[in-house]
C-alpha cells in the first residue's frame, strides 16, 4: 500500500559532459544545495552523473575511475540531514571476478552512503555497449526505508525489462522489479538517448508499470548532448492513481515535485518541434563543450543547407555563423539569390566565391571536358567546394557543418570528400520529407527561408537541368523505404507487400547496402530516430546480400 507521507522530490535533469568529472560534480553540488534550500526531502540524479554517459574506453583507465570515486566523496561531504540524494557513479567491482567496475547508484544522506545499488541489465545493442566495461549485478534488489517510504532504486534499463523501450534481447528471465519484497516507490536513474516518439513511449510505459503495481515512479534523465547523442532530459514523477508531473524537454536544471500537489500535466505529444530542438541542442553542445564558437556552412540555395543554417544560428547565434555560396557554371541565378536572401534574413556573414576558374583548371590538368557532364565532372565541383570551405575552417577557425540529410546518406547521393565533409552532421538522421516539415516550422514564426527554396524541385545543380529525381525515386516513396528498412528493420518482402513496386524497392535496398563505404566516412550524425546511420548500424562494407 502506498504511504501517504508526502515528500518533496527534486529531479536533477542536468547537462553532463563525457569525462568532465570535476564539472559534472560541481553541477551536482549546485543542484543539491538549491534542492535542499527549497525544502526537498530527496534529490535524484541521472545515471553515471560523475562521468557522464557513455565515456567509452575512458572506463578502462584506473585513474579515471579513481577521479570519479573522489568526486563521489566530495559530493557526500556536502550533504546534510535534511535532504537525501541518489547519485549515479562508477564503482569498483569487489566480488573478485568479472569486469573490474560496476554501473552504480549511491543513496546518500547526512554525509554517509546509506546503500549502494548496481545496474543489473546492461544493454549491448545500438549505441549501447555497457557489457564491454561493466559487470552486471546479480544480487537481490535492496529496499530502502526513507521517511515512511519503501523505495526500490533502479538504473535505466532495469526498469524497462520486457517493455518496448529495451531494444536489445532480454538479459534476465525476471524483471528486477519482481525480485524483491514489497515497495511503494521506484526511483530510476537514467541516461536515455532521445529519438522521436521516445518520450511519449516512456510515459506510457511507466504509467502502465505504475498502475499495474500500484506504485509511484520517479524517473530522472540526463539533459544535453555529447558527440552524436542527444539526451532530452525529460524527467517524470508518475503516481499510481494517474497523476503525471514532468520537466520541460531539453531543459537543463532542477524540477521540484510536491507529491501533495493537485496539479496534473496533460499527456505530452511529440511533434516535429522536438526533432528541431534535439538538433539545436546537438549543435550547441558539440561546439560549446569543445570550446568552439564559429561554424561555416555552404549555402547552395537548397532546402537542406537553409535548414542547417537556421538551426545553427539558433544554436550558436548569428555572429558565429558564416554562410558561403560557391557557384559553378551550372549554378542558377535563383540559387545564388536565394542564398543571399537567406543570409540577410539570418543576419549572418556571407561570402560568394565562384569556383569556375578552379574548375577549369581541374579540367585542363586532368585533360577532361564537360561537353558531357559525367559523375567525375560533378564530383570535381563538390570537392572544390569542400576544399574552399575547409580552407576557411583552417585559416579562420570555423568548424564546417555538414548539410547532408538521411535520404541522401542512405542512398549514397553525395560526394566523398565533397558535400559529405564536415565535423558534425545535424540533419543526417532526418529524412528529406521531414526537412520540409522543419522548414515550415521555422517559417511559422519568422519567414526566414525564402519561399522559392521550399517550393523548387530539389537539385544538386552539378549539371544542366539536373534534379534529384533524375537519380532517385520521389522522396515520399524513398523515405518510406528507408523508414521501414533502416528504422523499423523490416524484411524486404514486408516492404514490397506494403509499398508494391518490387523492382524499385529492391534497387533502393541494394543501393543502401552498397553505399556503406561512404557512410563509414561521414561525420558524427546527430541522432533523432530510433536507428541512425552511425554507431547504431554496424554493417560491414565488404559483404554479399542476396535479396
Amino acid at each position: 500500500m502506498i504511504s501517504y507521507n508526502y515528500m518533496k522530490i527534486g529531479l536533477a535533469h542536468i547537462n553532463l559532459t563525457y569525462g568532465d568529472i570535476e564539472g559534472n560534480i560541481k553541477k551536482a553540488i549546485e543542484i543539491y544545495n538549491n534542492a535542499s534550500q527549497a525544502g526537498c526531502d530527496i534529490v535524484i540524479y541521472p545515471e553515471l552523473t560523475t562521468t557522464g554517459y557513455v565515456c567509452g574506453d575512458l572506463f578502462e583507465y584506473n585513474w579515471f575511475i579513481k577521479k570519479n570515486l573522489k568526486a563521489l566523496e566530495n559530493f557526500i561531504s556536502i550533504t546534510n540531514d535534511k535532504t537525501a540524494a541518489v547519485l549515479g557513479y562508477v564503482d569498483l567491482n569487489k566480488q573478485g571476478w568479472g569486469k573490474p567496475i560496476k554501473n552504480a547508484a549511491a543513496f546518500i544522506y547526512n554525509k554517509k552512503i546509506i546503500t549502494k545499488v548496481y545496474k543489473k541489465i546492461l544493454p549491448y545493442s545500438g549505441i549501447f555497449y555497457e557489457q564491454r566495461y561493466f559487470e552486471p549485478d546479480i544480487s537481490k534488489p535492496k529496499i530502502i526505508n526513507f521517511k515512511n517510504k519503501k523505495i526500490l532504486i533502479t538504473i535505466c534499463a532495469d526498469i524497462w525489462h520486457n517493455t518496448d523501450i529495451l531494444s536489445c534481447p532480454r538479459l534476465t528471465f525476471r524483471s528486477p522489479l519482481d525480485c524483491c519484497e514489497r515497495y511503494d516507490t521506484i526511483i530510476n536513474l537514467s541516461a536515455s538517448p532521445y529519438y522521436f516518439g521516445k518520450i511519449e513511449k516512456k510515459i506510457e510505459t511507466l504509467n502502465k508499470i505504475s498502475r499495474q503495481r500500484k506504485i509511484n515512479i520517479a524517473y530522472v534523465n540526463i539533459c544535453g548532448s555529447n558527440d552524436q547523442i542527444v539526451f532530452d532530459g525529460t524527467s517524470f514523477y508518475i503516481t499510481y492513481n494517474g497523476k503525471l508531473f514532468y520537466s520541460e524537454p531539453f531543459c537543463d536544471g532542477l524540477t521540484i515535485i510536491d507529491e501533495n500537489s493537485k496539479k496534473n500535466k496533460i499527456k505530452m505529444k511529440e511533434d516535429i518541434s522536438f526533432i528541431k530542438k534535439a538538433i539545436i541542442v546537438g549543435i550547441r553542445d558539440f561546439f560549446k563543450k569543445q570550446n568552439l564558437e564559429k561554424a561555416v556552412i555552404g549555402l547552395s540555395g537548397g532546402i537542406d543547407s537553409a535548414v542547417v543554417a537556421c538551426l545553427s544560428v539558433e544554436a550558436l547565434g548569428n555572429n558565429n555563423v558564416l554562410g558561403m555560396s560557391l557557384p559553378s557554371k551550372f549554378t542558377s541565378k535563383q540559387s545564388i539569390d536565394d542564398a543571399v536572401e537567406l543570409a540577410k534574413k539570418l543576419h549572418i556573414d556571407f561570402k560568394i566565391i565562384p569556383i569556375n576558374k578552379i574548375y577549369n583548371s581541374y579540367l585542363n590538368t586532368l585533360k577532361l571536358n564537360d561537353k558531357e557532364v559525367d559523375l567525375t565532372i560533378q564530383n570535381i565541383q563538390a570537392r572544390i567546394r569542400a576544399n574552399i570551405l575547409m580552407s576557411y575552417s583552417n585559416k579562420y577557425g570555423y568548424i564546417l557543418v555538414n548539410t547532408s540529410n538521411k535520404s541522401e546518406i542512405a542512398t549514397g547521393y553525395s560526394t566523398m570528400y565533397g558535400d559529405s565533409c564536415g565535423a558534425i552532421s545535424p540533419i543526417g538522421d532526418v529524412l528529406k520529407t521531414d526537412i520540409y516539415k522543419i522548414a515550415h516550422l521555422i517559417n511559422q514564426e519568422n519567414k526566414i527561408i525564402p519561399k522559392s527554396i521550399i517550393d523548387r524541385i530539389p537539385t544538386a545543380e552539378l549539371k544542366p537541368n539536373q534534379t534529384d529525381q533524375d537519380d532517385l525515386p520521389p522522396y515520399d516513396f524513398l523515405d518510406e523505404i528507408i523508414k521501414l528498412y533502416i528504422e523499423e528493420k523490416k524484411d524486404p518482402k514486408q516492404i514490397i507487400k506494403k509499398l508494391g513496386n518490387k523492382e524499385k524497392v529492391i534497387s533502393i535496398i541494394k543501393r543502401i547496402e552498397n553505399n556503406q563505404y561512404k557512410r563509414k566516412q561521414m561525420p558524427p550524425i546527430i541522432k533523432v530516430s530510433k536507428n541512425s546511420f552511425d554507431d547504431e548500424r554496424r554493417i560491414p562494407i565488404v559483404k554479399k546480400i542476396n535479396l
